[in-house]
């Protein structure tokens, strides 16, 4: 599996709250590998693969399929149209930034700012996403037959080769841990595994991981490992408290996570010479692994996280070869399961 063309073809596809493109294509990308691929009510993608033994444990696998996005709200006389944000969308990024709106038709536009004595702020002040009129070119009578309220809106970027293996694109974050779990599918073949094996492709974690707690209680797996993508080190950024680009996936240590996965992972990670780093965080994960970890009676739960850079912009960056890591981590853990991987 060529891990570049996976990551443009998932980052192609809108996948912000209320959209099903992104998941469509992860599931048609998904029954490459598994024979039972279904999607349920709220539209997360499940794939089911028996390893043939009765009674056997099942491991979950879990990416969310979902991007940020909007929501429009209105438009006004001018024909700007106005949208409240899905999702923690990072403000500095949105001013300026090319946006589809997937009305009665797709809509490009252009996210502008409102003059400050309009919005009542000072011009040094970063607006507030409400305060940008997106600018589509449309008068406001066509605007709003084409453009109702409730119409989802996604960035639009191009999906950009950079330097030393590093590709840019919106989305990355979690398209990256949905391509790193096709590869470790991919990796895994027809080897016998000895765990049953489920992959979920879960949406709304950017509105609260809504999608994974519904996908874990439907489930029921015995152990799981949520697939993320976390902070990597920028010229802003804490060093101490960011991943590394090329240090391969950042296994997580948290209270809510168990700490026999990630002690399988890290060991694993050194026999195999898969590179990987640390993640320490002092409560939630603010990932999917929360609420799957507190599904029904509990799973024993871990985490991997790709490093990514500029979360949640338009110009999301990661560096294929992480990509390519996690998913060799993942498919070692699954061969490595005999108890459905708890880590036990």
């Amino acid at each position: 599996m060529e891990l570049r063309a996976c990551l443009e073809r998932l980052c192609g596809v809108p996948g912000a709250a209320g959209l099903v493109q992104a998941g469509q294509a992860a599931a048609e990308m998904l029954r490459d590998f598994m024979e039972d691929v279904s999607t349920d009510a709220l539209g997360n993608v499940v794939g089911i693969r028996r390893c043939g033994q009765a009674d056997a444990p099942l491991l979950l696998l879990e990416a969310h399929i979902d991007e940020i996005g909007f929501i429009v709200t209105h438009t006004d006389e001018a024909g700007f149209v106005y949208a409240a944000p899905c999702g923690g969308v990072d403000r500095r990024a949105v001013s300026g930034a090319r946006v589809t709106l997937w009305g009665k038709k797709a809509v490009g536009g252009l996210f502008v700012s409102t003059p400050p004595h309009l919005a009542g702020q000072d011009a040094d002040t970063l607006p507030e996403i409400a305060c940008l009129g997106i600018d589509t070119g449309l008068d406001a009578r066509h605007a709003r037959r084409l453009l109702p309220p409730g119409t989802p809106v996604t960035f639009a970027a191009e999906f950009v080769d950079l330097a030393g293996g590093r590709v840019c694109s919106k989305a990355l974050d979690d398209r990256a841990g949905v391509a790193a779990i096709l590869y470790a599918l991919d990796l895994l073949g027809e080897c016998p595994l000895p765990c049953d094996l489920a992959v979920a492709f879960c949406v709304q974690e950017e509105l609260g991981t809504r999608g994974a707690a519904s996908a874990a209680y439907g489930l029921t797996p015995d152990a799981a490992l949520a697939v993320d993508v976390s902070f990597a080190c920028t010229p802003d950024s804490d060093a101490h408290k960011c991943g590394v680009m090329g240090r391969g996936p950042m296994i997580g240590w948290s209270p809510c996570l168990d700490a026999g996965i990630s002690r399988r992972l890290t060991s694993l990670a050194e026999k195999r010479g898969i590179p990987s780093q640390p993640e320490v965080m002092g409560g939630d994960t603010g990932t999917d692994a929360d609420a799957i970890a507190s599904a029904r009676t509990g799973v024993p739960s871990g985490l991997v996280s790709i490093p990514l850079k500029y979360m949640h912009t338009p110009a999301e960056v990661v560096l294929i070869r992480d990509v390519e890591d996690a998913g060799r981590l993942l498919a070692a853990y699954v061969l490595d399961s005999e108890k459905g991987g708890d880590g036990k």
